[in-house]
């Protein structure tokens, strides 16, 4: 039989080719590091998509590996076919895995189970194109899952990725260390349909991530690529609620990709679809001697999302040249990325390096505490005052941009009430440092809970621990209430003329008087019976109101 008569394996109507692959992991991977899309470990099972979308710059990363390969199949076939009408696959890729991720005698290479660094896949094909990339995707998951710390964050553009939890394809063991996404750069099927060839409806893709974040999944969104607008906020307000941003860790969003052919290609896939308003807008935008309209199509889709993104979850990617660096720098401090060689060049880049081993375990003893410990612990509230002023904010802030971001996600605990449990902390490590503790090694003068002292905490920093020793020269604090507190601090303010600041109020409105009331339950409740709990339950009231 001819070569070019003879069956072949097809997949999403694309023929397979194989691909003899030394590795499928890499852990070390600046670009999607630079992203903040993982800690700079990927995993790709493959090389070229079962999707055809004519934006997909993955043909020019590949243009040593890719061509010959397909040179090789259009021989023996007599065919013609391109990058983006075959699938390329890895040969056993998730045994190379298992080769990368064990020794020859079974051991973990990855033996520390407080590294908790995210995985991010694929950067090269969806990783749930079909129920057999699923069911491969589910393979490779398990296997790190099994014989890491790490997490893995998983993009596609498919509505089948939500069965790898509802299929229990993966573990419910597993369940809190996978971060699922989907591409949705339009809300318009027709559109999505003419440049993302062979993917599900957007509707589709949305349907699997509510059904992820109603079932109480972690997630993230992926606002890209998405096409100039006619009105960029209305475009933002929309996207941002399909995907429902309160509902994600983080968003990313980003411009079309200008690398290869991806424009042209995309042009030519909006006319063929009739959408004739959008490949002109998009043309507009595009090609030599556009650049300036160029950059007003990114800083507005940049904006825009600003405004509905909250900035601890706003991730926004975006490549710049020397004439648009220093907007783009000042715009770090409200989302922005910066990628590229002129990035680098001027250390806009994030370049922060992994944390340590001995730096995983004392971020993780310390996890440990808070997660242990109730709200009012002091123990707790000592752990998150270290977590918190670690070298700078160094153990939170490589994946969170801000603290409360970081103790929303880890703990579900409000902006008010982790600053609180800092500060309380802060005061307790004070009095460890003074004579006196060498003279109880007990810490029988220490407050025994964190509600107790808060009455104390509206004193400036400077003032507390002579306030307090004051206070338990006359009680002892296993014997001290949150309201003897209050007016002993009010006695000491008054006898040394000192000022007893109010409790800071976020923004006006409804919420800062649903923050006074709390405040007021709280003092009405010290004396309860139940005091303690009542405490965590206005503190979890109060995380929901922020």
């Amino acid at each position: 039989m001819h070569a070019a008569s003879q069956p072949r394996e097809t997949m999403n109507k694309k023929p397979v080719i194989y691909r003899d692959a030394k590795t499928v992991l890499n852990v070390d991977n600046l670009e999607f590091s630079e992203k903040l899309l993982c800690d700079g470990i990927i995993f790709n099972l493959g090389d070229a998509c079962a999707y055809s979308c004519s934006f997909c710059y993955v043909a020019s990363s590949q243009r040593y590996l890719a061509p010959p390969l397909i040179k090789a199949y259009n021989k023996a076939t007599g065919e013609s076919r391109h990058f983006e009408d075959v699938v390329i696959r890895r040969k056993n890729a998730v045994e190379l895995m298992r080769g990368q991720l064990l020794k020859r005698d079974g051991t973990r290479r990855y033996f520390d189970d407080l590294d908790h660094r995210v995985a991010y896949s694929s950067t090269t094909v969806d990783v749930a194109a079909n129920m057999e990339l699923l069911q491969e995707t589910a393979d490779a998951c398990n296997l790190i899952l099994d014989n890491t710390g790490w997490q893995i964050r998983l993009l596609s553009k498919s509505n089948l990725l939500h069965k790898l939890v509802a299929n229990k394809m993966i573990p419910e063991r597993h369940h809190r260390r996978l971060i699922f996404g989907f591409s949705t750069g339009t809300l318009d099927d027709r559109v999505a349909k003419a440049f993302e060839a062979g993917t599900a409806l957007v509707s589709k893709r949305l349907e699997s991530l509510h059904w992820l974040q109603d079932n109480g999944f972690r997630t993230f969104g992926m606002i890209c690529p998405s096409l100039p607008q006619e009105d960029y906020n209305q475009f933002s307000r929309e996207i941002c609620a399909a995907i429902r941003v309160d509902k994600c860790e983080h968003i990313w969003a980003e411009a079309i990709n200008v690398r290869g052919a991806s424009l042209p290609k995309t042009l030519e896939a909006l006319r063929k679809a009739g959408l004739n308003m959008e490949a002109e807008r998009l043309e507009a935008v595009s090609g030599p001697g556009r650049g300036e309209a160029w950059e007003e199509y990114s800083r507005k889709t940049f904006l825009a999302h600003s405004r509905n993104i909250p900035v601890d979850k706003f991730r926004y990617l975006e490549y710049i040249d020397e004439s648009s660096a220093d907007w783009w720098a000042d715009q770090r401090k409200n989302g922005a990325v910066l990628l590229g060689a002129t990035a680098k060049e001027l250390n806009l880049t994030v370049t922060a390096p992994p944390l340590t081993k001995d730096e995983r375990k004392y971020l993780k003893e310390r996890e440990k505490i808070v997660t242990a410990g109730f709200r009012a612990s002091i123990t707790a509230a000592k752990a998150l005052f270290e977590i918190h002023g670690y070298e700078g904010g160094r153990l939170w802030n490589r994946e969170f941009t801000t603290f409360e971001a970081y103790c929303r996600a880890r703990w579900e605990y409000g902006k008010s009430h982790s600053y609180r449990l800092v500060d309380c902390g802060g005061f307790v490590v004070d009095l460890e440092r003074q004579p006196e503790a060498a003279q109880s090694p007990n810490g029988d003068w220490l407050p025994k809970n964190e509600g107790q002292i808060r009455p104390l905490l509206a004193l400036k920093k400077e003032h507390r621990v002579a306030c307090w020793k004051e206070i338990i020269a006359e009680t002892a604090p296993s014997e001290l209430t949150a309201t003897m507190v209050s007016r002993k601090t009010k006695q000491h303010a008054e006898a040394q003329g000192l000022e007893i600041g109010p409790r800071p109020l976020r923004d006006g409105g409804k919420t800062s008087e649903a923050s006074r009331l709390l405040g007021r339950l709280r003092a009405a409740t010290a004396e309860h019976a139940n005091g303690e709990e009542i405490s965590l339950l206005l503190d979890q009231v109060e995380g929901l109101i922020e």
